[in-house]
C-alpha cells in the first residue's frame, strides 16, 4: 500500500528515506533509532495527529523551525502522493497529489492507520482523557461528521474557556450556543461506539471466561436546550473556576472487568490485555466502515504478550492492507522470516 516515505526535520530525523516492496514490514534497531518515529509518521499522514499524543512542534527536530512529510501509496486502484509541511508556528500546508485539498477532511480520507503501542494500556489505567481520546480519534477516523462536531465543539469551548479566564463571563457566554448544539452529537455518537467496542472485547475474550462492560458516563444532555440551561446556570461557577465545568469535555468511560472498576481493582496484566483486546476492536471497526485502505502500526506491542495472545494478535491483525512491525531484535516466530526487514542504526 505504502511505497515510500519520505521525513525531514521530523523527530531525529534531519533527512531520511524509506522504499516499502511489501505489505509486511519490520523496523529494526536499537533504542533511539528512530523506529517509532517512522510509524508515527506514516499515523499522522493519516489522520494528522500524532497517536503518541504529542503536539506538532513536538515532532520538529531541535532548532529547525517545522518539518515535512510525505508518502506515496498504492490503493491498488490508483497511486497518489500525499504531503504536509508543517511550521513550528502552527501553519499546515497540505498535499494531495501535488495540489492542496479543499478540506482537511479530503486529507484524512486517503489511507487509514490503526496503531498497537505500549502506551495503550492507558487506556485502561490512564486518566479519562486517555479514554476519551482513544473513542474520539477512533470515532473521527471513520465519521468526518464526528470529526467536524468535535472540532467545532473544541473551538467553541477554547474560546470559552479563554474569555472565562480573562473574567469576561459575558462574551463567555455567547459560545453557550454551539457547545450546546454539539454535545448531543458527540454524546451520541460516544454512547453507540462504547456499545460496539464492548460487545466486540466480549467477543475476543469469551475464552477467558470474562464479562467485560464499558459505562459511559456524561454530564451533558442529549437536549440542546437542557445543555444550555446547565451552561448558563453554571456561569458562575464557571467564572469562579476560570473553565467550563459541564460538557462532554469531562466525560469518562467506566471499563469494567467481572463488575470490577478495572482502573482501580484490576492487575496490571488484566489492564494490559484488555488494552490490545480494545485496539483489536477499533482496529475490526474501522477496517469494517473505512471504505479506504487500512495499516497497522505495531509498535514494539508483542514483547509483553505470550504465546496465545501473540498468536490472536498476529491472526486479527491479518485483514490489514499493510502490516508494519518495530522490534529492537526480531522474534523467533517463524511466520517474521519472509517479513520486508528494514534495519536503522
Amino acid at each position: 500500500m505504502i511505497e515510500y516515505l519520505e521525513l525531514k526535520n521530523f523527530r531525529n530525523f534531519r533527512e531520511r528515506n524509506f522504499q516499502f516492496s511489501s505489505k509486511e514490514i519490520v523496523l529494526s534497531g536499537p533504542n533511539g533509532s528512530g523506529k517509532s518515529s517512522v510509524l508515527e509518521a506514516l499515523g499522522y499522514l493519516s489522520i494528522l495527529r500524532s497517536f503518541r499524543g504529542a503536539r506538532s512542534r513536538e515532532l520538529i527536530t531541535l532548532g529547525e523551525h517545522g518539518f515535512e512529510l510525505k508518502c506515496r501509496y498504492n490503493s491498488g486502484k490508483r497511486k497518489n502522493v500525499l504531503g504536509i509541511k508543517e511550521s513550528c508556528e502552527g501553519k499546515r500546508e497540505l498535499l494531495i497529489g501535488g495540489a492542496s485539498p479543499l478540506r482537511t477532511s479530503d486529507f484524512i480520507r486517503e489511507f487509514r492507520c490503526v496503531a498497537f503501542v505500549p502506551e495503550d494500556r492507558e487506556i485502561v489505567s490512564g486518566a479519562s482523557g486517555c479514554r476519551r481520546r482513544f473513542f474520539d480519534m477512533m470515532i473521527s477516523s471513520i465519521d468526518p461528521l464526528y470529526l467536524k462536531s468535535l472540532s467545532d465543539f473544541n473551538r467553541a469551548l477554547m474560546q470559552r474557556n479563554r474569555a472565562l479566564k480573562c473574567g469576561r463571563g459575558d462574551v463567555a457566554s455567547h459560545f453557550d450556543l454551539e457547545l450546546a448544539e454539539r454535545s448531543p452529537e458527540i454524546s451520541e455518537k460516544r454512547l453507540k461506539y462504547a456499545k460496539i467496542i464492548s460487545n466486540q472485547v466480549n467477543e475476543l475474550m469469551k475464552e477467558n471466561d470474562a464479562a467485560f462492560e464499558i459505562r459511559y458516563l456524561s454530564t451533558s444532555s442529549m437536549e440542546k436546550e437542557q445543555n444550555l440551561f446547565l451552561l448558563k446556570k453554571n456561569l458562575e461557577k464557571d467564572k469562579q473556576r476560570k473553565c467550563t465545568t459541564f460538557g462532554p469535555q469531562l466525560d469518562e468511560f467506566e471499563f469494567r472487568l467481572n463488575g470490577k472498576v478495572m482502573r482501580s481493582y484490576c492487575s496490571t496484566g488484566q489492564k494490559g490485555i484488555v488494552a490490545l483486546m480494545l485496539k483489536l476492536a477499533e482496529f475490526s471497526i474501522v477496517k469494517e466502515k473505512s471504505s479506504v485502505p487500512v495499516a497497522v502500526l505495531a509498535d514494539d506491542v508483542l514483547c509483553d504478550l505470550d504465546q496465545r495472545n501473540s498468536e490472536l494478535f498476529l491472526d486479527k491483525i491479518q485483514s490489514a492492507d499493510q502490516r508494519f512491525f518495530t522490534f529492537a531484535s526480531v522474534p523467533a516466530f517463524g511466520r517474521f522470516d519472509e517479513y520486508e526487514t528494514i534495519v536503522l542504526e
